[in-house]
């Protein structure tokens, strides 16, 4: 595997491992937001991941990365004949 699509791999395989996490950083920042702007008690916004969603953002980020990680370690370098 190339040096490019390893990198690739692992870059993407991270930023999808960390969107559940981002997404629940985000959720709540609303959330403190609408309560400090409108000076309720509670709140309730729609939209929060699903934990199916979680799970397979987490297993196709950490497959993408054992893959590039893998492929990386077994990379067949070509021979270069001298003459």
């Amino acid at each position: 595997m190339k040096n490019n699509v390893a990198i690739a791999l692992i870059i993407m395989g991270t930023m999808l491992v960390m969107a559940p996490a981002v997404s629940d950083f985000l959720y709540q920042l609303n959330v403190v937001t609408v309560l400090s702007q409108a000076k309720s008690e509670s709140v309730t916004l729609q939209g929060q991941m699903g934990d199916y969603y979680r799970f397979a953002c987490w297993a196709t980020g950490a497959g993408m990365i054992a893959a590039a990680t893998y492929c990386s370690l077994f990379r067949k370098e070509p021979c270069v004949a001298t003459a």
